[in-house]
């Protein structure tokens, strides 16, 4: 990519959220820089009972929905997967 409209630092859920939201504000050539060889940001070195703070409702990422009951908190496997 030559030039860019917008350049996202982290792959993490925040990072993929505005990157997928981005074209939606006009900008239509999207850099996403990841220090890790995989997105996810930083939940897959954190421990296994590790849950979400907010409900699987509030937490999907846009066009990725977490699959079950939309009230349940989801564990790390689930967000890093």
């Amino acid at each position: 990519m030559e030039h860019a409209d917008l350049v996202v630092i982290g792959a993490g859920q925040s990072g993929l959220a505005t990157a997928a939201l981005a074209p939606r504000h006009g900008f239509t050539r999207i850099l996403v820089l990841e220090a890790a060889a995989e997105p996810g940001g930083s939940w897959p070195r954190y421990y296994d009972s590790l849950t979400l703070f907010s409900p699987a409702r509030y937490s999907s990422l846009p066009g990725m929905r977490f699959p079950g009951e939309a009230d349940r908190y989801p564990r790390r496997d689930e967000v890093v997967d």
